[in-house]
């Protein structure tokens, strides 16, 4: 499955199986010389009857008219003309490789929708959309399944230069928030943290970033009592891996990803419905891998230090409990009153080492709290930030890319709701404000360096969708993470 830019501009000249003609919800002509009469007349009857109109996603398929090559056409609502934008690109091009995978053709070629944005980020959308939109977790099955995954060609391209740089950076950056997708798919027993510490060093390899990781001994030595506690009782031990993209710039942009491989809630037990979704507790760490991937090779002027906290959270004679007290690597305190709060636990210990590294800014991910999902749902990220600076320039790279970002207040009363009295903070302060005040945690670790929190909880496994052939992970982040790479260099 390849993504190509058409040397011609005539999209019925292109050669392919089928050729798509995207068409307006509110202007229902055919945008395009050399169609057919017979062609017209069908689009025509099927609006006149009400069978087609336009609107987003809806398809018309028809049969090669007579004396033609036997190119077969599908008519694809774009919806309303001024409501198009890149991100509506990217679910289009998405809905178009799952149904014409089940059309199982060979070629695809379609003409380039137009709006209010450059070719160039039409083009990445685009490739992006295809990728994301054809993939599919593999998954474990005895007899594997047989896929029917056609080649795009995009016409109606003005400046192919530019254009195949930008297909190349959207197919870079859509591979690898499939890597993220891939591995939030894969069960705790295929991915507890040794085995994703493993992935992220392979991945150093390939894409050309350094990988260090610091197992349970180098964590004891560097006093990381955070990450220790809520990893030790599991027999999969904790680790911290930090990954390096050298651009030999001024400036270093972290990010850091929270990495349970697999969240029991710990002592404090999760109710069983729907625990095996914890495998997805990894989604920020994969988010910042996925990222770094492709950072090296889009190569951004600004050096990145990508770190994620990895750990299971098991009940065991060994799990830390509720009243224990944990020391963070900068040597703060954290009572724990709720083991199931355990994200802002092992990021303590990433965030306050990415702020020993010196990182000019510091920007974590996580799928940390139940209620980013009662205030956004599925729809948006929640985002805690104490530096308007970087809150600006993440929402504006979310915005780019059409991954949606919400930022919430951080009031200063809400500080009072986690002050403990046996400790520096505790972890869980209550529902009250809930979201906020795990961001707000986090932030304690940050050393005053400029701070944004992700909370992608309701946005990092979704239901089935134009770009998520199943229900599952979405590999929210990365793709932000990138543009944010690239915007601040």
């Amino acid at each position: 499955m390849k993504v190509h830019i058409a040397k011609t501009t005539d999209l019925l000249s292109v050669q392919s199986d089928l050729a798509v003609i995207g068409v307006y919800e509110d202007d229902n002509t055919i945008r395009l010389e050399h169609i057919s009469d017979e062609y017209q007349r069908l689009l025509h009857d099927a609006i006149t009857r009400k069978e087609f109109e336009g609107k987003m996603l809806q398809t018309l398929s028809a049969l090669p008219a007579s004396r033609s090559s036997g190119q077969r056409i599908l008519f694809l609502g774009l919806g309303p003309e001024n409501a198009l934008t890149t991100d509506r690109m990217r679910k289009i091009f998405g809905h178009l490789a799952q149904v014409t995978e089940k059309m199982k053709v060979r070629s695809v070629a379609m003409g380039l929708p137009r709006g209010s944005f450059s070719e160039e980020d039409a083009v990445t959308a685009a490739a992006e959309g295809w990728i994301l939109g054809a993939w599919q977790f593999e998954g474990y099955h005895q007899e594997s399944k047989d896929r029917y995954l056609p080649d795009l060609h995009i016409s109606g391209v003005n400046r192919p230069e530019s254009a195949q740089q930008a297909l190349d950076f959207g197919v870079v950056v859509a591979n690898q928030q499939n890597l993220t997708r891939e591995l939030g798919y894969r069960p705790s027993n295929m991915l507890y943290p040794e085995l994703l510490a493993e992935e992220a060093v392979r991945a150093g390899n390939r894409h050309g970033f350094s990988v260090e990781v610091f197992d349970e001994k180098k964590l004891r030595e560097l006093e990381m009592g955070a990450l220790l506690g809520v990893g030790q009782g599991s027999i999969h031990p904790p680790c911290l891996v930090v990954m390096r993209y050298d651009a030999h710039a001024a400036k270093t942009l972290a990010l850091v990803g929270k990495g349970i491989t697999f969240d029991s809630g710990g002592i404090s037990l999760k109710p069983s419905a729907a625990m095996d979704e914890m495998k997805y507790d990894m989604l920020g760490a994969g988010a910042v891998l996925g990222a770094m991937c492709a950072i090296a090779e889009t190569k951004p002027r600004v050096n990145v230090i990508g770190l994620m906290a990895l750990a299971q959270n098991m009940p065991s004679g060994s799990a830390y409990k509720p009243g224990d007290v944990v020391r963070a690597f900068n040597g703060k305190t954290i009572e724990i009153t709720n083991t199931d709060a355990e994200g802002r636990v092992v990021l303590s210990d990433a965030v306050s080492y990415a702020a020993h590294l010196n990182a000019d800014w510091i920007v974590e991910t996580s799928t940390l709290t139940g209620a980013v999902l009662v205030v956004l749902g599925h729809e948006a990220t929640g985002m805690v930030a104490d530096d308007d600076g970087l809150a600006h320039q993440v929402l504006q790279a979310g915005e780019t890319v059409g991954e949606r970002i919400w930022r919430l207040p951080i009031y200063p009363e809400y500080k009072d709701l986690y002050k403990s009295k046996v400790a520096d903070i505790k972890n869980s302060p209550g529902r009250d404000a809930g979201t906020i005040t795990g961001g707000m945690i986090i932030r304690e670790f940050a050393g005053g360096i400029p701070f944004v929190h992700l909370d992608i909880a309701g946005t990092a496994w979704t239901k089935e969708g134009p770009t998520n052939a199943v229900d599952g992970a979405t590999g929210v982040m990365v793709r932000t993470f990138v543009e944010l790479a690239h915007k601040i260099s």
